[in-house]
């Protein structure tokens, strides 16, 4: 039953998004339906949903993850014997407030947001659940950063840090971003990526810069995460990473070149555009260390999420055009395809196809 409701919701929204409507009651159901299959997920074939499901059911996240706020929610409903089930949806109610809030002001065409994000990431997500509250509070803090608030966004990244110890990576971000002109800092950064890169491929992926500048920090549980994910090379599997951040790459291009175009859009929504077209060119860092170990795609999704939201904050924008609406129905196509199909060639599966199939709804 929740299935086919899936399916109706999904072509219902491209057909609305397609025709230039908005129909923010069909988006509330669409989040509704998407609300009973995350936490009606029964399925224990990701690999991490299953080792999440029974350290919860013993009450001990503490002894597993270091990230004190995941820690200390999991194991205060575990105490309280509130299921599993139950748990999941709390956490998808707080990540979706946390997409509300930033969709709502940058004024988002919802159904065009629900659309997106249901190609794969909120399914992904059930694979990384520290990791997507990190990143729900994290988007929050990228918005007050595109608006300039500077010690807002470094508040928020040290709450998401407290979730997932990883999001921290993002902070360095601060540096490099600039509301009006781009850096000459972050093409440097642009610069470095693709030297390691080169110097990747000429070594055979067996660099040790990655575990000697880890090292410096000292902590030991630094040091055993760094291990763990570069214990392996990913050799030319990284390929398939690459393509599609540069296909986002392209997207955030294109989208800053529309957004420049159209007079109507609020500063906020430039502003915001503004930020993903540098956090895009930022996340080239990630890359070469991609080429260590896939976790490290993570971050690149995040990035493939901001996308997401800008394309969202803008298409209302573009409708008075009929050149800037048929260049954001390519953009809404041509990411609802490439999604689709890198997902397929990465899992074999698409991901919404998989996660359906076993819920407690069906």
């Amino acid at each position: 039953m929740i299935s086919a409701l899936f399916y109706i919701s999904f072509l219902t929204n491209l057909l609305v998004v397609v025709n230039r409507m908005r129909i923010n009651s069909l988006a509330f159901l669409s989040w509704l339906i998407l609300f009973f299959i995350y936490a009606g997920n029964i399925r224990e074939g990701f690999s991490d949903l299953i080792h999440y499901r029974a350290r919860y059911a013993v009450g001990k996240s503490s002894l597993y993850f270091s990230d004190h706020a995941y820690n200390f929610f999991a194991d205060w409903f575990s105490h309280h014997s509130i299921s599993f089930q139950v748990f999941l949806a709390c956490i998808f109610l707080f990540s979706s407030a946390c997409f509300y809030f930033v969709a709502k002001k940058l004024h988002c065409n919802y159904n065009l947001l629900i659309l997106l994000l249901s190609l794969f990431y909120f399914f992904y997500t059930l694979e990384v659940l520290r990791f997507f509250l990190a990143t729900s509070v994290a988007l929050i803090a990228h918005y007050y950063l595109s608006q300039n608030h500077r010690f807002i966004f470094i508040g928020l990244m040290f709450i998401a840090f407290l979730f997932h110890g990883s999001i921290i990576y993002f902070l360095p971000f601060i540096i490099f971003y600039r509301q009006k002109n781009t850096s000459k800092m972050l093409w440097a950064l642009v610069f470095i990526s693709m030297v390691l890169i080169v110097t990747n491929l000429l070594v055979g992926n067996n660099s040790s810069y990655l575990t000697k500048i880890f090292e410096l920090l000292g902590s030991e549980v630094t040091k055993s995460r760094v291990m763990y994910y570069t214990a392996k090379s990913t050799r030319l599997g990284f390929i398939l990473y690459d393509s599609y951040y540069i296909f986002n790459l392209l997207i955030s291009i294109n989208l800053k070149k529309i957004a420049k175009t159209v007079s109507n859009a609020p500063q906020e929504v430039t502003n915001f555009i503004n930020l993903v077209y540098q956090h895009s060119f930022f996340s080239t860092i990630f890359l070469p260390l991609i080429m260590f170990s896939t976790a490290f795609t993570r971050y690149l999704i995040f990035t493939v999420v901001l996308n997401f939201i800008a394309i969202a904050a803008l298409q209302p924008f573009m409708q008075q055009s009929f050149i800037k609406l048929k260049s954001g129905l390519y953009i809404i196509f041509g990411v609802l395809g490439a999604t689709c199909f890198w997902w397929y060639l990465r899992e074999n599966v698409l991901y919404f196809y998989e996660a359906l199939l076993p819920n407690l709804f069906n």
